[in-house]
């Protein structure tokens, strides 16, 4: 759900808003269920501890808190949670302090796209305090910057095709008949200004009437760029798992789930299809994640990228008692700044 759309709620009274969120602000900064007497003794609610109970036990009846077994004190349930974010959560930047040194860490790394993801990753987990995840950046559709041809064998030949978003895929291509280099060399330098800044359909188009040389590498450069656009190959880098092992909501056993589903593709088919255009951050809590592996998580995802070129995904997951202003904020910042610098190397 974006950060900006407010589900339909039962109406609260400004007391119970009020009490609300520091149930959750309790809850979320020290992991313990939170009692009226607690709140009174804390913070100047200006009621007795009587009059919280009752509120705690309307909130309850409304589906926004819980009872632990454990306690006598209420936790926030995915309803407080949702409705905390969407009304009660203070509009929150990410310090300026935080910007300058995470735009001072991007500045000592060269202008590489991989090294800004793995840093994107890196810093955005130690910023948010979560898991982060960044994908690599997918181009709307992939065109070809340029292409060598490396004979390693008479009748094998190794195609590098790299894309105007920097992105490289390497095929090996078995020849018909024996070839050597300074052939392909020459077979290189013909076909790539026929074919630079161009999409797979129109290579394809390029095809018909070329001699069967060039005809063979436009084939195969077709079906490369096509292969670049699957989404099972979109790379997904992650950082932070260590920061809620220490959680109690997680054990052993969650965490290597957590792993196995961020390694393979079941992440991105799972948040792809939710993740609307635009630049929003969006937030999904609970079991408004699509994937049962996610549903005891909060996840906060903002797309990046140059509109209509290329477009990449970065969040962080957490449990959902995590600190959604943190890590809005953090995930906020750091697509506008994956933006900037796409949109620097695309107009490069």
């Amino acid at each position: 759900m974006a950060e900006g759309q407010a589900p339909a709620s039962p109406p609260l009274t400004g007391r119970q808003q009020a009490i609300l969120k520091l149930i959750v602000q309790e809850y979320v900064g020290t992991g313990r269920a939170v009692g009226s007497k607690g709140l009174t003794e804390r913070y100047p609610v200006g009621v007795s501890s009587a009059t919280i109970r009752n509120e705690m036990a309307e909130l309850e009846a409304a589906g926004f808190v819980q009872h632990l077994h454990t306690s006598g004190g209420r936790v926030p349930t995915d309803q407080g949670y949702r409705y905390f974010v969407h009304h009660l959560m203070d509009a929150v930047e990410l310090p300026s302090t935080d910007q300058i040194m995470i735009r001072h860490q991007f500045r000592q790394v060269e202008v590489q796209l991989d090294q800004w993801i793995g840093l994107a990753a890196s810093v955005l987990a130690e910023t948010a305090g979560n898991i982060s995840v960044v994908t690599a950046p997918r181009p709307a559709v992939p065109r070809l910057r340029h292409f060598e041809l490396i004979a390693l064998q008479p009748r094998l030949a190794l195609l590098i095709l790299v894309t105007q978003e920097s992105l490289i895929r390497q095929v090996m291509v078995h020849w018909p008949e024996e070839v050597e280099q300074d052939a392909l060399s020459r077979l290189a330098d013909a076909v790539v200004p026929e074919v630079r800044g161009l999409t797979a359909d129109e290579v394809a188009t390029r095809v018909q009437g070329a001699d069967p040389a060039a005809r063979f590498v436009l084939d195969h450069l077709v079906a490369a760029l096509r292969d670049l656009d699957a989404v099972e190959r979109t790379e997904v880098r992650h950082s932070g798992l260590e920061n809620i092992l220490g959680q109690p909501e997680f054990a052993g056993a969650d965490a290597q789930s957590v792993l196995e589903l961020l390694r393979g593709g079941a992440f991105l088919s799972a948040v792809l299809p939710q993740v609307g255009g635009g630049r929003e951050v969006q937030v999904f809590i609970g079991d408004e994640n699509p994937a049962d592996e996610l549903r005891r998580f909060g996840v906060v995802l903002a797309t990046y990228g140059v509109d209509g070129a290329v477009t990449g995904i970065l969040g962080v997951l957490g449990p959902t008692r995590m600190a959604y202003g943190r890590s809005i904020s953090s995930v906020r910042y750091m697509a506008r700044l994956m933006s900037d610098l796409m949109a620097d190397l695309y107009s490069a």
